[in-house]
């Protein structure tokens, strides 16, 4: 999720920073260089580290990332709490558990925050790698939360749900593991299917749920009756009902989550890595292809395994793109922050310190006349057309605000 390429990605309905923001971005190619003293008051927001695993084996993989993390402890100041860690990717298929094992002190010996109780030790999965080995090492090393990938794209009505349960139940035994699932589906995804599956994860006391939709690209459809626009809005109404919150139109936390406490203070962010705490200044990505967040920037390492190889073990400069938001994109970026987080903007202009709406009336005028947005209030809340058609939204504000072509820009094209 937070592998950002240069790629032009498939269309999709399911929101995410890359389709929602990210052409608001300028990129740079660049080089890492040490910061230089600046004399600013440290900072005192939270830090995250994300260690990226690619899914093409690197040899001696854990040597560079050591080697990595070590110079990136010059990237953030000692006042900054740690509030995650991650290892994102593909990491049970790039590291061996005594690899993982390694950088997992490496991380408590560069970054001593990591005792608090209130950090997040993560791991990414495939429902297919959980095995009674694995959790045990997890748990040993006090991994406190799994993001599990289960792979939907192709579903009829009656496909088992047995090896679900089966891994569903070796977790169970976890009980200070939280849970995080991610969810793959298509047209070629039953409804019937995917209605058993979500009900299945959420009776494991999971506290997040993702969907991810990925398009079809043959003729053939699991149910010939209903699309994936048409299940992505049912999923909706499923969350809807059981008091779930959702951001974007695909991410649904359970009660328990924090993202529930921030969203009623109005702190969330929708960033690379999904919806978190404005307070987050500092992400440091380590790894090929791996994303950071260093102030109002973000730096993605090279793409290139052999280059950054090459890069770490000579002790150079790594080759980085930067990507800084554009000039006067900065209320435009709010208020499609405020949709994607919050599903709705102010419509009192007055109220509204930062002058977006002001900026924009006509845009959004456009929104209610075609059917996106609705008068509610004092506020302009999404309709269920625009939440399906939120990437389309975007589409059409950034086109429109900057008078060019952004990806075909007309939301009735999608």
């Amino acid at each position: 999720m937070a592998n950002i390429s240069k790629l032009p990605s498939p269309r999709s309905i399911t929101t995410d920073f890359k389709s929602i923001f990210f052409p608001l971005y300028s990129a740079n190619e660049t080089l890492r260089l040490p910061p230089q003293p600046t004399g600013d008051v440290p900072k005192i927001g939270q830090l995250a580290l994300d260690i990226y695993s690619p899914t093409t084996k690197i040899p001696q993989y854990e040597n560079l990332l050591c080697l990595e993390m070590g110079g990136r402890q010059r990237d953030y100041d000692t006042h900054q709490s740690v509030k995650s860690f991650w290892f994102s990717g593909s990491p049970l298929k790039q590291l061996s558990p005594e690899a993982i094992t390694e950088l997992c002190f490496r991380f408590s010996n560069h970054f001593p925050h990591s005792n608090e109780l209130n950090t997040v030790r993560g791991i990414s999965v495939r429902a297919s790698e959980l095995n009674a080995n694995t959790l045990a090492l997890l748990a040993g090393l006090k991994f406190n939360c799994l993001e599990v990938y289960i792979d939907a794209l192709i579903a009829s009505d009656d496909r088992s749900l047995s090896k679900v349960e089966k891994g569903l139940g070796l977790i169970a035994d976890y009980k200070q593991i939280k849970l995080n699932f991610k969810v793959g589906f298509s047209d070629h995804t039953h409804p019937n299917y995917l209605k058993r599956l979500l009900t299945l994860l959420e009776s494991s006391d999971c506290q997040q749920m993702e969907l991810v939709c990925k398009r079809s690209r043959g003729p053939y459809r699991a149910s010939s009756s209903i699309t994936a626009e048409q299940q992505l809005l049912e999923i909706n109404k499923y969350f809807a009902q059981r008091k779930w919150l959702s951001c974007g139109n695909n991410i649904f936390y359970g009660p328990q989550h924090e993202n529930n406490k921030l969203y009623k203070q109005r702190k969330l962010l929708l960033t690379p890595w999904g919806y978190h705490d404005q307070a987050t200044q500092t992400r440091l990505g380590v790894g090929v292809g791996a994303l950071s967040l260093i102030g109002d920037s973000f730096e993605l390492n090279t793409v290139n395994p052999e280059s950054y190889q090459q890069s770490i073990n000579e002790r150079r400069s790594l080759p980085t793109t930067r990507f800084t938001l554009e000039p006067l994109s900065d209320r435009l970026f709010q208020l499609v922050q405020n949709l994607v987080c919050y599903h709705q903007i102010s419509a009192d202009t007055d109220n509204d310190p930062r002058g977006t709406n002001n900026a924009y009336s006509g845009l959004l005028t456009a929104l209610i006349n075609q059917g996106s947005l609705e008068p509610a209030s004092d506020i302009l809340k999404l309709t269920d057309k625009g939440l399906i058609n939120l990437i389309a939204i975007s589409e059409f504000l950034f086109s429109q605000a900057k008078n060019e072509v952004y990806n075909g820009g007309n939301i009735e094209n999608h």
